[in-house]
């Protein structure tokens, strides 16, 4: 093999290269049904949910949860910024004899004419900087209704440090291989990962590289209030129980609009 004969090529989030590697292999477990389920009645008790609420799950992805949401009678809306994952929701959402609107786009950039009174992330919830999460949060603000809840899960970076760096080298058919790679920016308070996909035969390899930050309890509270949010609740994640900075991986957020 003659490494300097290699196509290297970009891809990310939303490139069909990369979205089908995802859809084939890396369905997290988060998605599952029975796991998603489980969960309803949290979602249900912290957002004080009712059937005269409208939902926007951001980053929906292929829907998974949106399409739960929909099964328990609330009307829901999914957002993605990936036609691929939109495509593939909606093509199980009409398996399902669901009716469900999926809207192409970026959480970063929603501008809705009608206000939502709960904005959901569930594993989608990802900024690069303080600056772009009170930008995002300002965002969320100005497009939920006047008694308006926003719910998202947030990484504990004192935790969440002690578990990099992480490689995982995978075959996914004959020569083909991808890779993973993940270290905490401890000057950043991030992770910076890379994904790349190594196709020996034809020579063309694909790389997709990213930085999410992961603000510090403290910090995050700052940023909400700074967005308008100041009444906000941090529990354990996915639990109704009081979040421990100190021994709990991560935390989710409940925010109401005052």
């Amino acid at each position: 093999m003659n490494s300097t004969n290699c196509q290297l090529l970009r891809t990310d989030f939303g490139h069909e290269v990369y979205d089908r590697w995802y859809l084939e292999h890396a369905r997290h477990n988060f998605e599952a049904p029975d796991f998603i389920r489980k969960h309803i009645p949290f979602y249900e008790k912290v957002l004080q949910l009712t059937q005269n609420d409208r939902i926007l799950d951001a980053g929906c992805g292929i829907g998974s949860y949106t399409r739960e949401f929909a099964r328990c009678g609330y009307h829901v809306v999914g957002l993605d910024k990936s036609s691929n994952f939109l495509s593939e929701a909606q093509k199980i959402t009409q398996s399902e004899n669901l009716e469900i609107e999926f809207v192409f786009g970026d959480y970063n950039e929603m501008d809705f004419e009608q206000p939502f009174s709960v904005i959901f992330f569930e594993g989608s919830f990802f900024y690069e900087s303080k600056a772009g999460l009170v930008i995002l949060l300002h965002q969320i603000y100005n497009n939920l209704t006047p008694d308006g809840r926003l719910y998202f899960v947030h990484s504990n970076p004192h935790i969440r440090k002690q578990q990099f760096p992480i490689v995982n080298l995978s075959e996914i058919q004959k020569n083909v291989y991808v890779l993973e790679m993940a270290e905490y920016d401890e000057s950043n308070g991030g992770e910076r990962c890379v994904w790349g996909k190594i196709d020996l035969e034809t020579q063309i390899h694909y790389k997709c590289d990213y930085f999410n930050m992961h603000l510090p309890p403290d910090e995050l509270k700052d940023c909400l209030v700074t967005a308008g949010f100041t009444d906000f609740e941090f529990y354990k994640k996915r639990e109704i129980r009081e979040f421990d900075p100190l021994n709990d991986s991560g935390f989710s957020v409940v925010c109401r609009k005052g």
